[in-house]
């Protein structure tokens, strides 16, 4: 893994403001280590898109979190803050941050738990937050999995993300924090880079870390490609990720709402590289 960056030492205290974002993707999945699973979860009237995390992906969490603790600590300590005064506990649930084919609800179905519905298993869930950013389905696109409408992958998805990046930087300027997403979510940090997706992987349990002094251009100090430097365990069906040009091109099917969606409409790998230098114009 590669080592971090030295991180910005620039904050209120001389006349900088510095946001950072930690993005971190889930761990082992139950349902790639367990196929079987799919088919029962089925029987039993579960999402199957909305699968939990295997015993390794709970010991990766844990290991993870220990991690994050670490580095987070070095950041409030250089702005001179103490644990009490710059940690927040709890979490939101955000639409924004949605996973690929995201299935949002509709007047007659919800989809996925809600955050009162999970705060019986979360306390720390706050169940008050309101989404930056609702997702909506793209018409005509069903979720090959569920059976219920979708958003169309992957070019709708980016430009999601793209716009959920511009809200994120806005709502949180000058504070940090900790999103935990799917490996899709790599998009979100080539939005906020305005790079390529082509060389970014995401690997389970992996940590991006970006920052951006005062409205300046966001920077990584970290690359979540791998875990190896906090991580003890591995699983080869829960591996580093990235997006192929694959998931942008359409097959004639994609009109009956299958397929992957983007090429018609110039999305693609490129897609942040392009829109970027569109809105600096």
């Amino acid at each position: 893994m590669a080592p971090r960056q030295p991180s910005s030492s620039a904050s209120l205290n001389d006349g900088n403001t510095v946001s950072r974002i930690y993005l971190i993707r889930h761990g082992d999945r139950f349902d790639y280590a367990n196929p079987q699973w799919l088919e029962t979860a089925r029987e039993n009237g579960a999402l199957v898109t909305d699968p939990p995390l295997s015993a390794l992906g709970h010991r990766q969490a844990r290991e993870t979190a220990d991690y994050l603790a670490k580095i987070t600590k070095k950041h409030t300590e250089s702005n001179g803050t103490n644990d009490d005064e710059s940690t927040t506990s709890g979490g939101a649930q955000d639409s924004g941050l949605s996973e690929a084919h995201a299935t949002p609800d509709t007047p007659d179905k919800q989809v996925l738990p809600s955050a009162k519905d999970r705060f019986a298993y979360f306390p720390e869930v706050d169940s008050t937050h309101s989404s930056i950013l609702n997702v909506t389905a793209t018409p005509g696109f069903i979720c090959p999995k569920t059976g219920y409408p979708c958003e169309a992958f992957a070019g709708k998805y980016c430009q999601r993300l793209e716009q959920f990046a511009r809200l994120l930087e806005q709502e949180y300027h000058g504070k940090t924090i900790v999103c935990f997403s799917h490996a899709a979510s790599v998009a979100l940090v080539a939005a906020l880079l305005k790079c390529s997706m082509r060389e970014l992987k995401f690997a389970p349990c992996g940590v991006y870390e970006l920052q951006r002094v005062n409205s300046g251009k966001w920077t990584m100090v970290q690359s979540g490609e791998s875990n190896e430097d906090y991580v003890s365990e591995n699983s080869s069906t829960t591996y580093p990720w990235g997006f192929s040009e694959t998931h942008f091109m359409e097959r004639e099917d994609v009109e009956k709402g299958e397929g992957y969606f983007g090429s018609s409409e110039g999305i693609d790998l490129d897609y942040f590289v392009q829109s970027g230098a569109s809105s600096s114009l």
